[in-house]
């Protein structure tokens, strides 16, 4: 909630005002502003890119794109320093930016006509010096991310650089002054709105340092953490969960005052293993692609999740979240699929989902989705997906096999033919999220209603009703 007396008209200018005492240059304004030449902007494990380079890269490929007819651009490529480039190039080319949710072949797929060309560094001109680039609109940069649907067909939502622009101020407000000098260490890609946000945009804006090494195991997260003096590590609860399981805490992070989280709820379990070991429990982040940052914590001060200044959280009747927000397009309420309970001090618990979208590893995934493509095979009838509980989510999935299915269970084995069905929906689906539990029956087992309640599915994962029950 806003402080009492407080609207967002007279928030926000505080908040940009606070900002300006910093170097933070808006992103509208960074290549027409620019910084000193030999200003750090990342570290590729073999070196610093200072500003100069990284500038005249952009410059060039911008100048480059705006001779390309196309408007529509997909950005996939998975060099942090490269993506930034591009993006930016596209952005001051006055071109659409086109972000999936991974690159899985069938995805890309889906998105065939959702964009009309791939940006590559070889569109770069060729012209040994081009003009400046020029400040542009932030409202008319326009940059497409995507979500699961549960149609099973990419859910497109639609950002500009101004909405980008309003959460980066917010976040460099709150933390900026104590993030100075300090470098970005992440082991969370960058093509989904966390990761961008924490990994490029907001460093860019405040000139702060990002490494470009997703550090995907403990070993490579100690080593970058090394190469910087102060570091701030960008995480999630599944890889901050498993951390103190492979490594000691305390020789991993010496540089570290600061960790974030986001992608779901870190177990407060975890949180206080961090405050014990190295005296700094994760910000925790709260938010979506779609609604952007909503609010944040740290819970081992306090459970409770504080909104961000500026942003307006309610509960309807039904017990869902009601959020009205300045990272949105406008401030119209925007009804969340989330359940919470609202405290006396403005703070709030969440309750849990109402929709069957889910986090797996911190990845969203739709479960309807998942089960649309799996009865696509010839092999399967019917489909019911869960999430099943424990240390670490894993989705199980339930199949009625078809004739055809039942004959290969029984020439084949099990083995077989939950191979087979992970490779159909691999087509889509990232491995991380595939089902690590399988249960195959002949009849899905409905009420007496004609429904198949949730308990019914979990029940299955408990027991031995199946035709081969182990996993």
């Amino acid at each position: 909630m806003l402080p009492s007396g407080w609207s967002v008209d007279v928030l926000l200018p505080r908040i940009r005002k606070a900002v300006e005492m910093t170097t933070f240059i808006s992103l509208h304004n960074l290549m027409s502003s620019g910084r000193v030449s030999s200003h750090p902007v990342s570290h590729n494990a073999e070196h610093v890119i200072c500003w100069q380079e990284f500038s005249n890269k952009v410059t060039l490929l911008a100048h480059g794109l705006k001779l390309r007819p196309e408007s529509r651009w997909l950005l996939i490529s998975n060099d942090t320093l490269d993506f930034s480039i591009q993006l930016l190039a596209l952005i001051y080319a006055g071109k659409q930016v086109v972000i999936p949710p991974n690159t899985q072949a069938g995805t890309l797929a889906q998105l065939a006509g959702e964009f009309d060309a791939i940006v590559s560094d070889a569109l770069a001109s060729l012209e040994s010096s081009t003009p400046p680039l020029a400040p542009i609109d932030p409202q008319a940069a326009i940059i497409d991310l995507y979500t699961s649907g549960s149609t099973g067909q990419p859910k497109r939502v639609r950002k500009t650089l101004a909405q980008f622009e309003a959460e980066i101020e917010v976040l460099e407000a709150l933390w900026g002054g104590a993030l100075a000098d300090s470098a970005i260490v992440a082991t969370v890609p960058h093509h989904h709105i966390y990761g961008l946000i924490f990994r490029i945009l907001w460093p860019l804006s405040a000139g702060r340092l990002f490494d470009t090494v997703t550090c995907a195991h403990p070993d490579i997260l100690k080593q970058r953490m090394a190469q910087f003096n102060k570091s701030i590590l960008v995480s999630s609860p599944a890889q901050l969960s498993r951390l103190p399981e492979l490594t000691a805490l305390s020789t991993l992070m010496t540089s570290t005052d600061f960790i974030f989280s986001s992608g779901g709820p870190l177990s407060l379990s975890a949180a206080t293993e961090y405050q014990q070991q190295i005296g700094c429990d994760p910000i925790e982040i709260f938010g979506s692609t779609e609604s952007g940052g909503i609010a944040w914590r740290k819970q081992c001060v306090n459970d409770a999740w504080e909104p961000f200044p500026g942003v307006v959280v309610k509960r309807n009747d039904a017990g869902a979240m009601l959020l009205m927000s300045p990272f949105l397009a406008d401030m119209a309420v925007l009804p969340m699929d989330d359940a919470i309970d609202i405290l006396a001090d403005g703070k709030f618990t969440l309750l849990g989902r109402l929709d069957r979208i889910v986090k797996v590893e911190e990845k969203r995934l739709s479960l309807p989705e998942m089960e649309s493509l799996l009865i696509t095979h010839p092999w399967v009838t019917a489909a019911a997906a869960t999430v099943l509980s424990g240390r670490r989510q894993r989705v199980g999935m339930l199949v009625e096999l078809s004739a055809d299915g039942i004959q290969q269970l029984e020439r084949h084995g099990r083995r077989h033919v939950r191979q087979q069905l992970k490779l159909h929906l691999g087509q889509r689906f990232e491995a991380v999220l595939l089902p690590k539990q399988w249960r195959f029956v002949e009849q899905m087992p409905m009420n007496a209603q004609g429904k198949l309640p949730c308990a019914i599915i979990s029940a299955f994962f408990t027991s031995e009703e199946s035709l081969h029950a182990k996993s």
